[in-house]
């Protein structure tokens, strides 16, 4: 070997101790440094120079390249457990959102209003004839309306928020993906050729795949080239340097709006399971919106149980005129039809009205027979005028949709036997309008005048027929709630709730401690551990050092050589 090969072989090892102690510094630098991974400096011998028959001899050391120290098995890992960890808290703060808005363990919940509704007629049926005891049982009635829509509109917010988060949240992906694409376009510039890692771009493009994972449940694949391509499921939302872009469409329908999440630039249909958003659109659909139907399907059958015994009940005096509470959305279609739009169904059958002359106290009765399936509101109300004794009064349907009710001057109505459901369908001599907890509220027109509410049945002076039976609404099987009762189907939705709110609280921890284990064992992987690198540095120092010995040791070998010479 000549002597400039071997003053090469120095020159070799001072450049490559150099770079590494810089690699060493430069990790030490960044120890704090959120996603930044640990660097190594990988030495390779170089190419051994043939001498003869002797065989080869090194020529030095050679800087094969600088590479991050990076498990992508425990990379995806750790995103999954991103995704998930993100995911459960979600559905642990809206699982809890919703339950503290119920409430259910406070004197004031829904239960207890419904228990204290419920109770008054019990009192109301031991002095039916009391003006107080009834003034009680309106406002029972009237506070747990109330309280009802105060409930629907609270669990509507809740929903409201999700759609705004929702927004919020694929507006921030969306921005985030259009990111790695750029980053994606940076590390294809500066890798083209393969030579060396755009480590502080890798970097940078990891933090943000991670921050994606946050919100959306992601897969990754790097090409050859560097470019990492992010796909939701099977679908790509960035290719290369190109991001497909992800968006939220919104469609409103009869039953309500519906959400879901598209990908930009063709409109694919996105199902996240896990992240912000997949646990957002769970939380829509299978927390709030379900206990949003439970409250209206509560509401609904409380209305109509209740109107079903009221209407067919009497007070202590009769109506001088009355409208029906609920209205139709046209009044010349069958009542049956989803055209006329009747909140309640009708059946075959019919009632019995009765009409009081208040000087004499005789009352005419009159039956009124019923087929939804053939007749109009219109036909329904000429049916009552036409059957009334003449001069007695008669029915009309008012420009919104609702029949009216007008006694002659000196004429009560009262109504009893309703084999059909029309006058609780109708909303006439109703206690409840309206369908669900959005709209329900008490009669107006009772609560106005006590008198009106009924108690008795068969025109009995002190029946309390009419109070026990609502009463007995409290614990009664209702057909359309599965055979449960009032209060049983609410405390049932409610204890399901509580049972998912555990659940999820449990879930939350558990994927707090998941996703801090995978992060203690990338930390070990590509963290940065300041004592091993200040072993290092002092390695490469010494090989530095004895680099340079080394050239001073040829450089006096040649002057001694050039003294001879």
């Amino acid at each position: 070997m000549s002597i400039n090969g071997a003053l090469q072989i120095g020159q070799s090892a001072i450049l490559a101790s150099q770079t590494a102690i810089q690699v060493a510094g430069n990790n030490l630098a960044n120890a704090s440094t959120p996603g930044y991974h640990r660097q190594v400096a990988r030495l390779s011998p170089a190419r051994p120079e043939y001498i003869g028959r002797a065989g080869f001899v090194g020529t030095g050391v050679q800087l094969q390249r600088i590479m991050r120290t990076v498990d992508t098995a425990l990379q995806g890992r750790t995103r999954a457990a991103i995704s998930d960890q993100n995911a459960a808290e979600i559905d642990q703060r809206f699982l809890n959102a919703i339950e503290s808005i119920r409430n259910e363990l406070s004197d004031q919940d829904l239960s207890s209003r419904l228990s204290a509704f419920f109770n008054s007629f019990s009192e109301l049926a031991n002095s039916p004839n009391d003006e107080a005891v009834r003034t009680v049982v309106i406002q029972q009635a009237s506070g747990l309306a109330n309280s009802m829509r105060e409930l629907r509109n609270e669990h509507a917010n809740v929903r409201l928020e999700i759609d705004r988060a929702l927004g919020a949240t694929v507006r921030t992906v969306d921005g985030l993906l259009d990111q790695v694409a750029e980053v994606n376009r940076q590390i294809v510039d500066a890798e083209q050729g393969g030579g060396s890692d755009a480590n502080a771009l890798r970097d940078r493009r990891d933090e943000l795949v991670n921050e994606v994972a946050q919100f959306i449940p992601i897969s990754t694949v790097e090409q050859p080239n560097g470019a990492l391509d992010i796909l939701v499921g099977s679908t790509p939302v960035v290719l290369a340097g190109e991001s497909r872009g992800i968006t939220l469409r919104t469609d409103a329908s009869a039953d309500g709006t519906t959400v879901s999440l598209r990908v930009k630039s063709d409109g694919t249909t996105l199902q996240p399971d896990a992240g912000q958003i997949g646990a957002l659109f769970r939380q829509r659909s299978e927390t709030v919106d379900p206990a949003i139907n439970d409250l209206d399907t509560l509401a609904r059958e409380l209305a109509f149980q209740v109107n079903r015994i009221h209407s067919q009940g009497q007070g202590t005096r009769g109506y001088s005129t009355l409208t029906g509470i609920n209205r139709v959305l046209s009044a010349s279609a069958n009542l049956a039809s989803d055209a006329a739009g009747v909140p309640f169904d009708i059946r075959n059958g019919s009632f019995e009205m009765h009409v009081t002359n208040v000087a004499t106290g005789l009352r005419t009765t009159v039956v009124v027979a019923v087929d939804p399936q053939t007749m109009s509101l219109n036909q329904l109300a000429a049916q009552i005028s036409s059957a009334l004794p003449a001069g007695t009064g008669g029915a009309s349907v008012t420009p919104d949709g609702a029949l009216r009710l007008d006694a002659a001057g000196g004429y009560e109505f009262s109504f009893s036997n309703d084999s059909s459901g029309t006058l609780a369908a109708l909303g006439v001599n109703a206690l409840f309008a309206g369908s669900d907890a959005s709209n329900l509220e008490i009669n107006t027109q009772i609560a106005n005048d006590p008198r009106l509410l009924a108690t008795g049945r068969n025109h009995i002076a002190g029946s309390n027929a009419v109070a026990l039976d609502i009463a007995g609404l409290e614990d009664a099987t209702v057909d359309a709630l599965g055979g449960r009762s009032l209060r049983g189907f609410w405390q049932s939705s409610t204890t399901d709730l509580a049972v998912r709110t555990q659940s999820a609280n449990t879930k939350a921890e558990s994927t707090r401690l998941v996703r801090e284990s995978l992060d203690a064992q990338s930390q070990a992987t590509s963290g940065v551990s300041i004592d091993e690198e200040s072993i290092s540095m002092l390695s490469y120092q010494r090989q530095f050092q004895a680099a340079a010995r080394y050239i001073a040791t040829i450089d006096e070998t040649l002057q001694t050589l050039l003294t001879i010479v």
